[in-house]
């Protein structure tokens, strides 16, 4: 998976992963929903780390 992985900026301007390639669904480990904010913000679960 590693060469379909590619880093990419998104608009912010920070690396955003893009897979270009299938995703066996044996390698999904969780699945967890993303909300958004009230300004449309991503907010990410608490175990999902910033940096």
């Amino acid at each position: 998976m590693s060469d379909a992985l590619k880093w990419e900026p998104s608009r912010d301007g920070q690396l955003f992963p893009h897979l270009y390639g299938d995703l066996p669904l044996s390698a999904v480990r969780r699945v967890d929903p993303l909300e958004l904010d009230t300004d449309g913000v991503h907010q990410f679960p608490e175990h999902v780390p910033e940096d």
